[in-house]
């Protein structure tokens, strides 16, 4: 695993608090520091229970976890810090103030964002050591979803990004190495292309929101959690991807040419979604159906333990 090393996980909402317990899963020692009232003591919790997912799921076995450490400034989160994991509300503004001052205590830690929204190119414009500064976006919550993508701003030096990279594969996690920047990155470009057409079918009448969600979780969810979209298709047939593309080409075309979407959806739709979505799961159930979802998330992370 990489060395063990200081992180500085700045905000303590579901996002940090999840790092700083995988962080310090992996053996690194964590600060961890959110300004709002109440925060670090809600988070000391969130902390505890990420602990014993890991547990549960077999990452967290045979060792103590790295200490965690519940900062009472910015400045003593920070300093000394070899790397650093943002974790603010989507506001360019406050974030771009949060880098600004992290720069003053931590002018040589890798600077990281978990943004989902912006492009290091525009998040780090201008920033004190942007070549130590990039984006490392990971999938919700990132304790049980093994994975994050690295996306590195035009300034950011190859040795930043292969520290960072070490850092995360030091937790058990894979990485997604993007080699330049682009809206929405990887994991959400392949999200929102989903959700563009699960839109669209709705819409169109063609079949209801649960039923469109059960496709995706009894229907290509099995395959894709096995799989890429890539590979099932070179296991189509026995002419591998480039025979499937000659056999149903012309269908596939058929249908790709009707996806672009330029107006994605309307209030009216958004309504028509939100509704059999609320009766399935009333807004006050949204708590307990994270944890289910979590427990499916971890049975499946023992049930690929071996990968």
């Amino acid at each position: 695993m990489a060395d063990e090393l200081t992180v500085a996980c700045l905000g303590a909402g579901l996002i940090g608090a999840s790092w700083a317990g995988l962080f310090s899963a992996a053996g690194h020692a964590v600060r961890l520091y959110d300004p709002a009232p109440g925060a670090l003591e809600a988070a000391a919790a969130r902390v505890a229970q990420v602990h014993a997912d890991l547990i549960e799921i077999g990452v967290l076995t045979g060792r103590m976890p790295g200490a965690v450490t519940y900062a009472a400034s910015l400045a003593e989160a920070v300093t000394g810090a070899d790397h650093v994991q943002e974790n603010a509300p989507e506001r360019l503004d406050l974030k771009r103030a949060l880098f600004a001052e992290i720069r003053q205590h931590a002018p040589e830690a890798i600077l990281a964002s978990s943004t989902s929204t912006f492009p290091p190119s525009e998040l780090f414009e201008g920033i004190a050591g942007a070549g130590r500064a990039l984006v490392v976006h990971p999938m919700l919550p990132p304790h049980l979803m093994p994975i994050a993508e690295i996306v590195p701003g035009p300034a950011t030096d190859p040795a930043a990004v292969e520290a960072t990279a070490a850092l995360i594969r030091s937790t058990g996690h894979e990485v997604i190495r993007l080699k330049r920047e682009t809206p929405g990155f990887v994991l959400n470009r392949l999200q929102f292309a989903l959700l563009a057409e699960s839109y669209q079918l709705v819409d169109r009448g063609i079949c209801d929101p649960v039923e469109l969600d059960r496709a995706v979780v009894r229907g290509l969810g099995y395959r894709w959690a096995c799989i890429g979209p890539l590979t099932a298709s070179h296991l189509m047939g026995d002419g591998g991807f480039a025979g499937q593309l000659r056999a149903y080409g012309p269908a596939v075309r058929r249908v790709m040419s009707q996806l672009n979407v330029t107006e994605p959806w309307s209030d009216v739709l958004a309504d028509t979604i939100d509704a059999p979505l609320r009766a399935e799961i009333p807004l006050d159930s949204i708590p307990a159906a994270r944890d289910a979802r979590d427990a499916r998330l971890k049975a499946l992370r023992r049930l690929r333990a071996a990968d």
